[in-house]
């Protein structure tokens, strides 16, 4: 049949219709492609800012939940620095601030000059030897200084000094809230520029041991009011403010990270990746604070005067009351490798896909051969395999809660509670049956799962 010229000019205005459709199709999706691009950009970009605030704010949420514990929390305080009782450095820094309080309480220079001469003075002391006693005043005050630094030593490295250490600095523990927070009054009496302990009590039982040896002398020595620096700054000003700031945001920064990090995967346009790089920016950023704590030691130390507090003594100190610190942050960093290293494994090609991979296939065929040698977890590894999603979100949610539940984990925590997370993941997959290798089990005249995969065709029978 031949087609007539109206046949053929319908053909010709379908067919510009169909034109003028594609053509507005094409017009759509080239406007569409910039809009998404935008989009795809600034999500992108929130996500980056989300990442980079992290970074600058995770080590001021360590740093602001040490500072509110040091201070808040005496117990906290005092399990701080009670090891340094035992610090060599820290123990002969008070044995010779102590002597030196007993011995001017004494007048030790006085009294072996007045005895000398006195005994010069007697009748039955040769000339010769009256002329020589009282230049015997000065090693004779060097001895007597020396056998009261002997036993000031020997109070300081006894047992119950690391007691008496400890409620003198539970008493500090006040001053230093009262320097930190600038609330002063009541028998808290705080130095514009540091922490002090009262040594009155080891003053006092140096003396009686030297009454005890029969030096009778130290019956001269009074109650002192004497103080050993602990803790020493000019920029006192400065630590209040810092530590008022630190301290109103302790509880806000930890979840004001947390939410930013969750606020960069939602935007993101690729979140395991996303997940990723948080992880590896918390721990850069932990690596950061570690790196300013390491700097800032020995810019402390060059700032404490020698005669307040040794050197030794100062740098012991300080790594006492920073210890904590750096435990904290160790576990933060711990968490976010782990987070890193998870999100890095789950990824759908690559080397993370292939080791996941690898690991699945290898606990599968040991579950088959367990099962296949009569080990048969039943209706347990049935269920488990049903629903085997829902048991390890559980797992993983458990071990976080524990780990939010300890109040001050460190990084043996961290990897304890993320090894044992793995281990149960593990045995998980062990465990459980999926469900097609649970109906492969229930007809066994069926496929294999290995002829499945490999496309072989079961043997007929």
């Amino acid at each position: 049949m031949t087609a007539g010229p109206e046949d053929v000019d319908a053909l010709r205005t379908r067919l510009r219709e169909l034109e003028d459709q594609l053509a507005e199709s094409e017009s759509a999706r080239a406007d569409e492609q910039p809009a998404r691009r935008s989009r795809g950009w600034l999500r992108t970009a929130g996500a980056v800012a989300c990442l980079v605030l992290v970074f600058v704010l995770a080590p001021l949420s360590v740093v602001a939940q040490w500072a509110h514990d040091e201070v808040g929390d005496t117990d906290r305080y005092v399990e701080t620095v009670a090891p340094l009782a035992q610090d060599p450095a820290v123990q002969a820094a008070l044995a010779d601030r102590i002597t030196e309080e007993i011995v001017v309480a004494i007048n030790v220079d006085e009294v072996t000059s007045e005895a000398l001469t006195a005994l010069a003075s007697q009748s039955f002391i040769p000339d010769r030897a009256a002329g020589l006693l009282p230049g015997l005043s000065v090693p004779l005050s060097t001895a007597i200084e020396d056998y009261v630094h002997r036993i000031v030593t020997r109070v300081v490295e006894s047992p119950t000094f690391e007691q008496a250490w400890a409620e003198a600095n539970r008493t500090a523990h006040e001053q230093m809230v009262a320097l930190l927070t600038g609330e002063t009054g009541g028998s808290v009496q705080v130095d514009d520029d540091g922490v002090k302990i009262n040594i009155a009590a080891f003053v006092e039982a140096a003396k009686q041991l030297m009454l005890d040896e029969g030096f009778r002398i130290a019956q001269r020595i009074p109650e002192v009011d004497a103080t050993f620096t602990v803790f020493q700054s000019a920029e006192v000003g400065k630590a209040q403010r810092a530590f008022a700031l630190l301290d109103s945001l302790a509880r806000v920064l930890p979840v004001l990270v947390l939410l930013l990090v969750f606020l960069a995967v939602w935007l993101s346009t690729d979140r395991r990746r996303t997940w990723v790089a948080a992880g590896l920016t918390v721990a850069a950023s932990m690596l950061l604070l570690g790196l300013g704590l390491n700097l800032a030691r020995p810019l402390y130390l060059d700032a404490v005067p020698a005669e307040i507090l040794p050197g030794a003594a100062a740098a012991a100190i300080y790594d006492a009351l920073t210890h904590f610190l750096r435990l904290a942050l160790r576990a933060v960093l711990a968490v976010s490798l782990v987070v890193a290293v998870a999100a890095l494994l789950m990824a759908p090609t690559g080397a993370g896909a292939a080791i996941r991979t690898g690991i699945s296939s290898g606990l599968g065929r040991l579950r088959r051969s367990a099962r296949g040698a009569g080990a048969d977890t039943g209706a347990v590894g049935s269920f488990l395999g049903t629903y085997q999603v829902f048991a390890r979100v559980t797992i993983v949610a458990v071990g976080a809660l524990v780990y939010l539940s300890v109040d001050h984990p460190t990084a043996v925590t961290a990897f304890t509670i993320v090894g044992a997370i793995v281990l149960l993941l593990v045995l998980l997959e062990l465990i459980a049956v999926p469900p097609s290798e649970q109906q492969q089990a229930d007809d066994p005249e069926g496929a294999s799962v290995e002829e499945v995969t490999s496309g072989q065709q079961p043997p007929q029978g």
